[in-house]
């Protein structure tokens, strides 16, 4: 087991609508977000961040949620 992933539906809803997205993209980002944290990643510093938002990028074109 690598940890938890605690998603908030009422931040989900508010935050699809501040981004103007889907909140079925706000999941699925959050989702990716936290599983590659889970696994490693992270986004301190420039180097981490841009791999860690290609590897987001990458997760969202395979479920087929593009931004």
């Amino acid at each position: 087991m690598l940890g938890d992933i605690v998603v908030n539906a009422q931040r989900v809803a508010q935050q699809a609508e501040e981004y103007g997205h889907s909140q079925k993209r706000e999941y699925a980002f959050l989702i990716a977000h936290s599983l590659l944290h889970l696994v490693g990643y992270d986004h301190m510093e420039e180097e981490e961040r841009l791999e860690m938002e290609d590897q987001q990028r990458r997760i969202m074109e395979m479920v087929r949620i593009p931004r």
